[in-house]
């Protein structure tokens, strides 16, 4: 989630009333994903990822909706210990023997903190591992990740709802109701995803352009 920084004039843009608004809806799949790890431990099942793993990085470039790239954009401007401006136009795929993720903020020499953009990550990279589908039958369907280790408790790696409530005791987040969600933000963004590596640099020139327009107070 972001550190919410800059004057009011700038969260009264669209652009930044769409942020605050996103910045919303990740803190509650963020609240929904704990209540579900946590219900699970209450029932002595340990839903975790592999120390260090990061393999849902490799060979994976997230696509993304404008207002996610917006959000990521934001991030970066704000926090110049993880980004420089300078480097924007070097952001390239990055996937190579030493690195396998072609995302450009996957840094491979940070075991288990892989994710230059953690706190900013697009939707689906906050879904991955803990958020449900909707099976045939349109109930609800939980697969635990392939590289997360089998939990006691657990027969097995496919849950259906009625197995989910009786061992875990709290459904996951479910993934099409927060993809909605955040469709919903600007509809007519739906045709307009785009790879991360794409949208991230037109994303930075339109949030920076606003803060330029949005000076801090004492900025004068």
């Amino acid at each position: 989630m972001l550190l919410i920084r800059h004057n009011q004039a700038f969260w009264d843009t669209t652009v930044g009333q769409q942020i605050l608004t996103l910045d919303l809806i990740y803190r509650k799949i963020s609240d929904a994903q704990r209540t579900f790890i946590d219900s699970a431990s209450q029932h002595g099942i340990e839903l975790a990822c592999p120390s260090g793993c990061g393999k849902c990085c490799h060979g994976f470039m997230p696509d993304v909706l404008p207002i996610e790239a917006d959000y990521i954009a934001y991030y970066l401007l704000s926090n110049s210990k993880v980004f420089s401006a300078a480097e924007a136009p070097s952001l390239q795929i990055a996937s190579s023997a030493e690195n396998p993720s072609p995302c450009p903020f996957h840094d491979p020499d940070r075991p288990g903190e892989n994710c230059r953009i953690y706190p900013a990550r697009p939707l689906v990279c906050r879904l991955f591992g803990y958020s449900a589908i909707k099976d045939k039958n349109n109930r609800l369907s939980y697969r635990l990740c392939r590289y997360m280790p089998a939990p006691q408790g657990l027969d097995a790696r496919i849950l259906d709802q009625d197995t989910i409530i009786s061992k875990v005791g709290a459904l996951p987040p479910l993934m099409t109701d927060f993809a909605m969600e955040v469709l919903s933000l600007d509809p007519s963004q739906a045709a307009e995803r785009k790879p991360l590596i794409e949208a991230i640099r037109p994303a930075l020139a339109r949030i920076g352009t606003t803060l330029q327009y949005c000076p801090e107070p004492n900025a004068a």
